[in-house]
């Protein structure tokens, strides 16, 4: 038979509502009082029953992530710290891998919608989800615009597309491409190739951009970068969105018989721990994945207890510079 919190209040010597208001923090309790509850809680081994504790709270201490897929190394990290950075908190995480499908997406809002959440943080790349406009004072966004009012905590994208720019052209390049992402879609990533086309202007070289989509398959990313190198045009730099798109055109290059940093040099995006570990040798910025996740979580609870927030929160990048950009 199941203990319940009438077993913790008699074994205690105090009423239900004592306990009650131990559980769920309400109230005024003496520290006395609250050890000799939760002394009992352990004696008894009593494991509070976290669906009635939600329903008297009207909370249910769960956030949902969505992102593309912790398959990915930027998501995967990112992932790991909101987890670790909730659970600090008192709170529980449920991942939610979107895939980039929309549908997903609008599935896994609905955990929102039946209240099985108590708010989400969006990382996912997915467009006209119009499903936002209704909890915009629950959700808070990871580098992507979802409204006007959801509050978007961000890397300094210009300030790393000025940096990853420059070490190309510092490093002697002259024909660089920037290989961006789906443009249409609204995410302040977007400012990594305004930084890159702004420098490569002020040093008066010329600029050229292609369009590698995140949501493709990896195949489909590595014949588009494959045609780069079998294109009649020779750049001597790439400034990659990713730091797997980077690893890509190095790849691609080597097979197209290009060799790296002598006749191409490579800088790529992100910077995550495996990423480094796994390919020492590649040039990247380095995004604060930790505080992004950190940050992500404050800003979120603030807004859940209606505290006002910044509508931008942006976090400095810092260059990597290895041997994929050395002379």
């Amino acid at each position: 038979m199941s203990l319940t919190i009438k077993d913790v209040a008699e074994k205690a010597g105090v009423s239900v509502t004592t306990v009650s208001r131990v559980l769920n923090d309400r109230g005024y309790i003496s520290a006395k009082t609250r050890k000799k509850v939760m002394t009992t809680m352990e004696e008894l081994n009593y494991t509070p029953n976290e669906m009635a504790r939600s329903f008297l709270s009207n909370k249910t201490r769960f956030i949902a992530l969505i992102v593309p897929t912790t398959e990915n190394p930027f998501f995967g990290e990112l992932t790991f710290h909101i987890e670790k950075e909730l659970a600090q908190k008192g709170y529980n995480l449920f991942i939610c891998n979107s895939l980039n499908d929309v549908d997903n997406e609008k599935k896994y809002l609905r955990l929102l919608q039946e209240k099985r959440v108590d708010g989400v943080i969006v990382g996912s790349h997915n467009i006209n989800i119009n499903e936002y406009e209704y909890f915009e004072n629950k959700i808070v966004s990871i580098e992507r615009e979802l409204t006007a009012h959801i509050p978007i905590i961000q890397s300094d994208n210009y300030l790393g597309g000025k940096l990853a720019a420059q070490e190309l052209v510092d490093k002697g390049c002259k024909r660089i491409l920037c290989i961006r992402g789906d443009q249409h879609i609204k995410t302040p990533a977007n400012d990594r190739a305004t930084a890159y086309k702004d420098v490569m202007e002020e040093n008066g070289l010329n600029y050229s951009f292609k369009e590698v989509p995140f949501q493709l398959q990896d195949q489909e990313k590595e014949a588009l970068i494959d045609q780069i190198f079998a294109g009649e045009v020779v750049y001597d730099g790439i400034f990659a969105g990713d730091d797997i798109i980077a690893k890509m055109c190095i790849n691609s290059a080597i097979v197209h018989g290009k060799s790296v940093p002598e006749e191409l040099k490579v800088i790529g995006f992100d910077g995550t721990k495996i990423v480094r570990q796994l390919n020492p040798e590649l040039s990247t910025i380095i995004q604060p994945i930790e505080k992004l996740a950190q940050k992500s979580v404050k800003i979120l609870l603030a807004v859940l207890n209606e505290e006002k927030v910044n509508q931008v929160t942006k976090l400095s990048v810092k260059l990597l510079a290895s041997n994929s950009t050395k002379r």
